[in-house]
C-alpha cells in the first residue's frame, strides 16, 4: 500500500491541476467577455466586410467593363454593316470578297481583287486548273496589295496616270502613303494588267484600289475629288488602315494646272 505521505502528495497533485484548470477556464471567460477582445473581434471583422465589399464592387467594375467593351464592339460592327450595306446594298453579299456598289443606274461601281488563302480569286470557288503562270500572277499581285491600303496601277507616261497620281500623291495627305506600281516598268506589267481587267473589269491606267477595290480611274478620281467626296470615300474605304486621310487646302500655281 502507498504511504500516506505518498497519498497527500497525490491528493495535492489533483488539487493543484483541478485549480489551474478551473483558473484558465474562467481567464478565457474573462476574455472573451472583455472589452478588448470585443472590440478586436469588432475591428478584425468591419475589416473583413470592407475586404468582401471591396471585392464586391471589383467584380461589378469588371461586369461593367466588360459591358461596355461588348456594347462597342456591336456598335463597331452595326457601322461596319451598315457600310457594307451602303456599299453593296441591304442583303446582298459581296461575291469572294469583292466589293460592289449599286449605282442609280444598277451598274455595279466597285468591283476588287478578292483575297482569299493568300490568293486572289474571280469567284467563290477555288481554280482548280490554274497553271504556274496564274500562281506567279496571283501571288505578286497579293505582294502588291499588301504594300498598302491604297495601289495606284499607273504607266509612267500615261498622262490620265499623272493626273491621278498627283492628286493622290500631292494633293491630299494620305498615310500610309498610296503605293505606286508603273505597269510598264514591271516585269509581269502586261500580265498583271490583265489579271486586273479580270478581277476589276478596268482594263485603262490608272486603276486605283482601295482595299483592293478599285474605284476607277483618273477621271473618276478626278471628279471625286471636285466634288469633295474623294476623302470621305477613302476613309470609308480604308476604315481602321487609315491614319490621316485629308486635303491640302492650298494649292501652286503648277498644281492647279496639273489638277486642270
Amino acid at each position: 500500500m502507498p504511504s500516506q505521505r505518498r497519498t497527500r502528495a497525490f491528493v495535492l497533485i489533483v488539487a493543484l491541476v483541478i485549480l489551474i484548470t478551473i483558473y484558465i477556464t474562467s481567464g478565457e471567460q474573462q476574455t472573451l467577455t472583455s472589452d478588448f477582445y470585443t472590440k478586436t473581434q469588432e475591428a478584425l471583422q468591419a475589416k473583413e466586410y470592407e475586404a468582401a465589399a471591396r471585392e464586391r464592387d471589383a467584380v461589378g467594375v469588371d461586369e461593367r467593363l466588360k459591358a461596355a467593351a461588348d456594347a462597342a464592339k456591336q456598335a463597331a460592327n452595326e457601322k461596319g454593316q451598315q457600310y457594307i450595306d451602303s456599299v453593296e446594298g441591304p442583303g446582298e453579299k459581296s461575291v469572294a470578297g469583292r466589293v460592289k456598289l449599286n449605282t442609280d443606274d444598277g451598274e455595279k461601281k466597285f468591283k476588287g481583287v478578292a483575297m482569299q488563302g493568300g490568293k486572289s480569286r474571280d469567284s467563290a470557288e477555288e481554280k482548280v486548273d490554274e497553271t504556274p503562270e496564274d500562281h506567279e500572277i496571283e501571288m505578286e499581285l497579293n505582294a502588291i496589295l499588301k504594300k498598302s491600303p491604297v495601289i495606284i496601277f499607273s504607266k509612267s507616261y500615261c498622262p490620265h496616270s499623272a493626273r491621278a497620281k498627283h492628286i493622290l500623291l500631292d494633293v491630299y495627305n494620305i498615310k500610309p502613303a498610296p503605293h505606286v506600281v508603273e505597269l510598264d516598268e514591271h516585269p509581269l506589267g502586261d500580265r498583271l494588267q490583265a489579271e486586273l481587267a479580270k478581277s476589276t473589269g478596268r482594263r485603262t491606267v490608272p486603276n486605283v484600289l482601295v482595299m483592293a477595290a478599285s474605284i476607277g480611274g483618273g477621271d473618276e478620281i478626278a471628279e471625286l475629288d471636285a466634288t469633295r467626296k474623294l476623302e470621305d470615300t477613302l476613309k470609308a474605304m480604308m476604315g481602321s488602315r487609315a491614319i490621316e486621310v485629308s486635303r491640302k487646302e492650298v494649292h501652286t500655281n503648277a498644281e492647279m494646272t496639273a489638277l486642270r
